[in-house]
């Protein structure tokens, strides 16, 4: 049944990859047992209703995981499944951010050592400082009673369903739409002014900043990326929605078309500028003619990558 399918799909994904399999189905087992007694006493197959009332009975997907993981102490076995799975999507989207940060240090100072020096204590202290975020909320969820509510309430026919496609993936490959997602969201906390990252040539005193005809293009960019994110949380939580992820991939791509079109009309997409004219002159040039080569060449593969998502999509087992 699609209820007991979406079950099972939640319990593996918060598994350990090596127990999944027969911890899986030890579960099946039990839950066809319990469903066949219920059957014998009723006289009948159930409905999806009394269905769903057996699965609830056994307990949130979550909740039953963890109690096949290892015994851990710093939070209450019911909440930790919630806790570790919520912290794990925290420290990865944070890290995501701070990996842009000393990208753009990188790129600023040119020198590798110095970058990761003033970049990795942030970033350090970025994760611990949202690892005690997270680890605060849900003691305080924990303390109230907050979760008690929630697993006298969930429904089996409201978890996603995992089971139909991701979880024959390898562990990098389920991950890959939640590093999309913080990346996504890094660009537009960096496009939004929450960081900066400035360009400067190393063998050139002058300064590069976004031509004019970026101004045109703030909110197209915005909802642009803020797609692209919508298509990664859809493909992770709902991949069977074949047709709007479809639609989504489809936008993004004429999106990314039309912005480009509009940055080749443009001819100059960033302004060279500095205290040596002739030298500044020279890069601008350059850049001009580089970034017209690099838009042609973006445009022909976001095409590609629109054919082969769509492709992929298509294939993808129903």
């Amino acid at each position: 049944m699609d209820l007991i399918e979406r079950y099972l799909g939640a319990v593996r994904w918060n598994l350990p990859a090596a127990k999944a399999d027969d911890i899986i189905a030890e579960l099946a087992d039990l839950i066809a047992a319990r469903i066949e007694d219920r059957e014998e006493m009723l006289g009948r197959p159930l409905d999806r209703r009394e269905v769903s009332q057996v699965l609830r009975e056994f307990g949130h997907p979550l909740a039953v995981a963890g109690q096949y993981g290892d015994q851990r102490a710093l939070i209450g076995a019911e909440v930790f499944p919630f806790y570790w799975f919520v912290l794990k999507v925290v420290l990865a989207i944070v890290a995501v951010i701070e990996l842009v940060q000393i990208g753009g240090g990188l790129v600023v100072t040119g020198n590798f050592a110095r970058a990761m020096a003033h970049g990795s204590g942030a970033l350090v202290h970025a994760l611990l400082y949202n690892a005690a975020l997270v680890t605060l909320a849900f003691a305080v969820i924990e303390r109230i009673g907050l979760l008690d509510k929630y697993l006298a309430k969930w429904k089996p026919e409201e978890l996603p369903d995992l089971g139909k496609l991701r979880l024959d993936l390898p562990p990098k490959k389920r991950w890959e739409p939640l590093f999309e997602i913080g990346l996504g969201i890094a660009f537009l906390v960096w496009w939004a002014g929450g960081f900066t990252v400035p360009f400067v040539p190393h063998d050139a005193d002058v300064r590069i900043t976004g031509a004019a005809v970026w101004q045109g293009l703030y909110w197209p960019v915005v909802a642009l990326v803020s797609t692209r994110i919508a298509l990664s949380l859809i493909g992770f939580l709902r991949p069977h929605w074949k047709p709007v992820r479809a639609a989504l991939i489809l936008g993004c791509t004429a999106g990314t078309l039309w912005i480009a079109k509009i940055l080749h009309e443009a001819g100059q997409i960033v302004t060279v500028v500095g205290t040596d004219t002739v030298k500044a002159a020279r890069v601008q040039e350059s850049l001009d003619k580089s970034l017209e080569i690099a838009v042609i060449v973006i445009a022909a593969l976001t095409v590609f990558q629109c054919a082969k998502e769509l492709y992929q999509l298509y294939r993808e087992r129903r």
